[in-house]
């Protein structure tokens, strides 16, 4: 058994990897450049979503010693269609190399059937293998490694338009948890499950518990869903995928987020880490 990582080394593909290194569990992670980026010892294969004479590469690579890959974990690409490469992967991995079980990484609104990750859950139901769509509320992770690290630490600001949407924020730590048992254990968890933090908070709390740990005030400034688009595209973001975020922190303002769950709890046997103690663990991130 081995398991094959896309996402490169995201926020939820890196955790994954170390889970199954401690596992000792046989995995390839996978990225444009392939083993040139890689400075660490996870082992790192030549993928490109969009070039499919790299689709091969992660199957071959030498740090597998024979190993068959018997499941992916999926996190779609950021270009203007991610549906369309990521189902040519998938029936390539099926057809080519017998895989027969995928995780797809999602956020909480996907729908089988709907746009851009429903067409990929929707074409993983049809072709019959085994599947679990993990769909997970926002990552804590983005107050410290994306989008707000900065503007937290130079601005005092965290920019979005979720207004007062609640949200169950959640660690990338306990979504790579899930996913390792939806990955490994031998059945999955069911067609989706909602990964979800402990507690709802908007982000005026968030920046409220910032503030206070820092000994700094930190201010969530509200914004259009336009001025959010921009936001996104400032800090790299295809305008099409800054379009799609900005959509969804405009349906987390009117309640899309609002829910909670035990699934972390009940799949990895411990409960998910709350937003004060991530923020404390990354205090130093914003000083």
């Amino acid at each position: 058994m081995a398991i094959l990582l896309t996402g490169g080394k995201g926020k939820t593909s890196i955790r994954l990897a170390r889970i199954l290194q401690d596992a000792n569990i046989p995995f390839i992670m996978t990225s444009r450049k392939g083993g040139s980026e890689s400075s660490d010892d996870l082992p790192v294969a030549k993928f490109d979503w969009l070039d499919g004479s790299t689709y091969e590469s992660p199957f071959q690579h030498h740090s597998m010693k024979g190993e068959k890959v018997s499941a992916v974990y999926i996190v779609m690409p950021e270009n203007e269609d991610p549906a369309t490469p990521t189902n040519a992967f998938v029936d390539y991995a099926v057809q080519k190399h017998g895989v027969k079980r995928f995780v797809l990484f999602s956020g909480t609104t996907a729908k089988k059937g709907g746009p851009v990750v429903g067409e990929i859950w929707e074409h993983l139901d049809q072709i019959g293998v085994e599947y679990c769509v993990l769909r997970a509320s926002w990552l804590m992770e983005n107050f410290a490694e994306w989008q707000y690290s900065t503007t937290i630490k130079d601005e005092g600001k965290i920019y979005t338009a979720c207004g007062d949407g609640k949200i169950p924020f959640i660690s990338a730590d306990d979504i790579a948890a899930v996913a390792f048992h939806a990955l490994t254990d031998d059945e999955v968890p069911g067609e989706t499950v909602r990964v979800l933090g402990p507690e709802l908070l908007t982000y005026d709390e968030a920046a409220e518990k910032l503030s206070k740990a820092l000994g700094r005030e930190i201010v969530h400034v509200r914004l259009n869903q336009e001025q959010t688009v921009q936001q996104y595209m400032k800090i790299g973001l295809p305008q099409a995928a800054a379009g799609f975020m900005a959509w969804l922190e405009f349906n987390t303002l009117n309640g899309s987020e609002e829910m909670t769950n035990d699934v972390v709890e009940r799949m990895t046997g411990r409960p998910p880490r709350t937003l004060d103690a991530y923020i404390q663990e990354n205090k130093t991130t914003w000083q």
